[in-house]
Parts: C-alpha cells; sequence; structure tokens
C-alpha cells in the first residue's frame, strides 16, 4: 500500500500492480513452451507444464489493485478493487468507520526443496477498515515477512512500513488505529531461547 495522493482533505491510496499478470504471464509462456519442446523428454512433462499453464491462469485472473479514496469535505470513501474479470466499486461514509487494523497472525511456510525442505514460521499481516456495522474491507493486501534465523534466534522484519500507512490512514481520518499481534510476538522480535545444558 502506498499514498498516491494527500491533501489536507483528501487521501488516496493504491495497493497492487501488474506483478501478478506478469508472473502468471510467465508461468502460462513456461508451461506451453516446456510442453512443446520436452514433452518427448519424459511422459509426466506434459502434466507439469499443464500445471504450470492452469497456475499461471489463475494468477492472472485472480491478481487485484485496490484503490481507497477519502474525502474529508464530502465525507466519502471510495473504494474501488480491480481484477482482469470484474471490479467492485463502492461508496461509504467515513463516520462509518469505527477503526483502522493491522492483523498479524503466524503461518506456516515452506523453505527449501527435496531432502532441504523444512517448515518456518513467518508472520502474514493485513490491514483492514472496520466499519461501526462490523463489515470490513481490506486495505492491502497479505503481506509475508522476511525471516532471519541466528541459532534458535528468529528476527522478523518487513511489517512495519504497513502499520505505519495503516496508523497514517487511521489519523488522517481521525478514527483509532489497532495493530492486532499473533501470541508470542511483541514488536516485531521473537527470540527463542532454548536450554541445551
Amino acid at each position: 500500500m502506498k499514498i498516491t495522493n494527500l491533501t489536507a482533505d483528501q487521501m488516496e491510496l493504491h495497493e497492487g500492480s501488474a506483478s501478478g499478470m506478469v508472473v502468471g504471464i510467465a508461468f502460462v509462456v513456461a508451461g506451453v513452451a516446456a510442453g512443446i519442446f520436452l514433452r518427448d523428454a519424459n511422459r509426466f512433462v506434459v502434466w507439469i507444464a499443464l500445471a504450470m499453464v492452469v497456475l499461471g491462469i489463475a494468477l492472472v485472473l485472480f491478481a487485484s489493485s485496490i484503490t481507497v479514496n477519502a474525502d474529508k469535505k464530502s465525507g466519502q470513501l471510495r473504494y474501488e478493487k480491480k481484477r482482469l474479470v470484474g471490479a467492485q466499486n463502492s461508496s461509504y461514509a467515513i463516520a462509518d468507520i469505527f477503526r483502522i487494523e493491522t492483523r498479524k497472525q503466524w503461518q506456516m511456510q515452506n523453505t527449501g526443496s527435496g531432502d532441504q525442505a523444512t517448515q518456518q514460521p513467518v508472520i502474514v499481516a493485513q490491514s483492514v477498515i472496520v466499519f461501526r456495522n462490523g463489515s470490513e474491507l481490506a486495505l492491502d493486501h497479505q503481506k509475508t515477512s522476511s525471516t532471519t534465523q541466528v541459532g534458535s534466534a528468529v528476527l522478523m522484519g518487513g511489517q512495519g512500513r504497513e502499520s505505519a500507512l495503516a496508523a497514517q490512514v487511521a489519523k488522517f481520518l481521525d478514527v483509532p488505529f489497532q495493530e492486532i499481534m499473533p501470541p508470542n510476538m511483541s514488536g516485531g522480535l521473537n527470540i527463542n531461547i532454548s536450554d541445551t545444558g
């Protein structure tokens, strides 16, 4: 998410880009090329190529961008979510916004491949607009933090910028901001010390 326009009365945010479509197109092209040029090498290549094409098409179809425009003078928040296969446009009263939240949670992510494959916990974060009636709108897409492991210490990073932007949106809208952290995490640094003695 980034702020594309900011004045005393207006704020415009944009999230997403064409990168999802580019990656999807690359998968489709690679799948087709593998299917054409490597089909005689192994009978499973055709199935792998087909899977790559299907994955590429799914990435292209589900890639989306979010644009949020808040206008204090009119008291309106315009929300637009675009996809290749459609768009969602809606308008809301700024007075109906209860708060802005950044929610973080642990998820397991596979790292490495083959015999070296392991699962590593990562933080996934997403900022949302919470309305007084309990409904919610995604302010951005889910983001995965970067992790660095040194011995038994796991250093988490990459979410501070998103939380700061969500807090700035809350301040502009004059609503509370809340950062919801997962268990066993404080301030983005989670150190696990094990007793080996």
